[in-house]
């Protein structure tokens, strides 16, 4: 590509490699954001470099968004961006327990199945029987079941196939899709009837509609056309007295897989042998750990629980029984879809969609929009903020599972859904209907483009909202330099403002970057140099942005 000079407001220029950069300030001077890029999908690859700026000015101001929300809170009432997180760190331990258990069953899990396919096993052994037999190990809830039938499974959250916990289970609530389980071990003053037959609906009208159009449908090994929803205890276990997040709920892929052992398949005997969420129960005396959970608490926090684990779970069922895969997802990228799942329900319960640039006064403009932001989307925003403040070390493909690389695998997967061609439900759904995973999988999806919007993305987390750019480093679904001057008072992103001669070193991990702000003074000619790199064909890429 062409030398940067001469570049007009908002334009760019792309380089791959050592290079040196000629910048030109024109009448009345100019303002750079340079963008240097680690493009490597290595996990953890780090590459070091040197910028080095002459001729430099002082830059005039701090770079801001073109609005200028004030630092009023979105939030009303005792909702803050400080509120107790969700707890990821044990999600985080559990996946890594089953992906070693499990991923060698998955050969014989599939060839069990189309065995009891063939045999005819699969349509008629869960209507079999009425007889409710508590001690029940396979296929916990059969066709017909009613509510007020007492159904056993295994609760435990740690274990894939061994050590069970069983314990008895009140079917609450029948939808159409859904199948309410409430476990007879749960604290006093918890969910009434009606409120479960709310959670149902809620499922079956909201939820399901959202993540199976987004991500195909899920499976039904246990042939009783409905997911079961289990409130229990077990999950409020999994909080510590006085921690500062929580465990809201989780699906476990070990019920995707046999109880006993055939001639296809090894046995998981701690499977539930269908498809279920464990999720949070109300505990208002802290009974549990001393924790009090109030019903209010979990009836606002649960639904996009779900609708993050249903992605869990479509996407473990697929892989096992439709897609012919060999394992399971990449954490970052199955972690970055249910991310997107949370995303999805913002936008269907705030009205709203995809591509509107959402902004502080957007949300600001109806309580339905300020509370779907609250339930939905705040982890989302908490999450790329982490990345944000070290875009160097953090990466949307990283391995090991942080805050910041869901965050990054969230943003990167909201990005590239925005300039698929496709609209976001056929780009997430072959995302999840593939036998390949990670980098390979969204390769394969979003095309040989991939690394150039890898770069382009990097480079859109400084500019976009704040100059008139080209579409490539926008981000046409949110202003987050809006939102966050709001929620925390000034946008996260470190970028460091080059000195005349005063050479900066670094590194930047695969998919991360590095930020710099240069000024170039009234009728003059400066240089940026990036250097310490290796000779093209390199990972290491640059983006010079025109910013005044």
């Amino acid at each position: 590509m062409a030398p940067a000079s001469g570049l007009n407001l908002g334009q760019a220029a792309t380089f791959a490699g050592s290079q040196t950069v000629p910048l030109e300030g024109g009448a009345g001077g100019a303002e750079y954001i340079a963008v240097v890029v680690n493009t490597s999908s290595a996990h953890g690859a780090a590459a070091n470099f040197t910028v080095r700026g002459s001729g430099l000015a002082v830059p005039s101001a701090v770079l801001a968004a073109t609005d200028a929300p004030s630092l009023d809170r979105l939030f009303g009432g005792a909702a803050t961006p400080d509120a107790p997180e969700l707890d990821r760190a044990f999600e985080r331990r559990m996946r890594a327990r089953e992906r070693t258990a499990l991923t060698p069953r998955i050969a014989g899990a599939r060839a069990w199945r189309a065995a009891r396919e063939a045999s005819g096993a699969a349509s008629s052994g869960a209507a079999a029987s009425r007889s409710l037999d508590p001690v029940r190990r396979d296929g916990s809830i059969p066709v017909d079941a009613r509510v007020g039938d007492i159904v056993t499974v295994n609760v435990n959250p740690n274990d894939p196939c061994t050590n069970p916990i069983y314990h008895a289970t009140r079917v609450a609530a029948i939808g159409t899709h859904a199948i309410v389980l409430s476990d007879t071990l749960n604290p006093a003053g918890g969910f009434t009837s009606a409120d479960f037959q709310r959670f149902a609906a809620r499922f079956d009208t909201l939820v399901y509609p959202i993540d199976s159009a987004a991500f195909g449908p899920p499976t039904d090994i246990d042939a009783n056309g409905h997911v079961g929803l289990i409130f229990t205890r077990a999950v409020n276990e999994l909080t510590p007295a006085n921690a500062g997040s929580f465990v809201g709920g989780f699906t476990f892929s070990r019920d995707l897989f046999p109880t006993k052992a055939t001639q296809q398949a090894e046995a998981c005997a701690g499977s539930n042998q269908g498809e279920f969420f464990y999720l949070l129960t109300p505990d208002p005396k802290g009974t549990i750990n001393g924790n009090d959970f109030s019903t209010g608490f979990v009836d606002t926090n649960t639904t996009a629980v779900i609708a993050h684990e249903f992605q869990h779970l479509i996407n473990a069922g697929r892989r096992i029984y439709v897609n012919d895969a060999a394992d399971f997802e990449d954490t970052w990228l199955d972690e970055g879809l249910a991310h997107i799942a949370e995303e999805l329900l913002f936008y269907r319960e705030a009205g709203v969609g995809p591509k509107e640039n959402l902004d502080t006064p957007q949300i600001r403009a109806s309580q339905q929009r300020r509370s779907a932001f609250n339930l939905d989307m705040l982890g989302n925003s908490g999450r790329y903020r982490r990345y944000l403040l070290e875009p160097s070390t953090s990466s949307p493909y990283a391995s090991d599972d942080s805050l910041s690389t869901r965050g990054a695998a969230w943003s990167l997967l909201r990005y590239l859904a925005d300039r698929s061609g496709t609209g976001d439900n056929a780009f997430f759904r072959r995302l999840v209907n593939s036998s390949s995973s990670g980098v390979a999988n969204l390769q394969a999806v979003y095309g040989s483009g991939l690394t150039d919007a890898v770069r382009n993305w990097s480079a859109s987390h400084a500019v976009d909202d704040v100059a008139t750019t080209a579409p490539e480093y926008q981000q046409p679904s949110w202003n987050w330099h809006s939102i966050y001057a709001t929620l925390y008072g000034s946008y996260p992103l470190p970028v460091k403002t080059l000195a005349e001669g005063t050479p900066s070193s670094g590194s930047v991990v695969a998919g991360g970057s590095a930020f710099f702000r240069l000024s170039v003074p009234a009728s003059g000619t400066a240089s940026f140099a990036l250097t310490g790199v290796s000779s093209t064909p390199t990972n290491l890429q640059l983006v010079v942005v025109r910013t005044r």
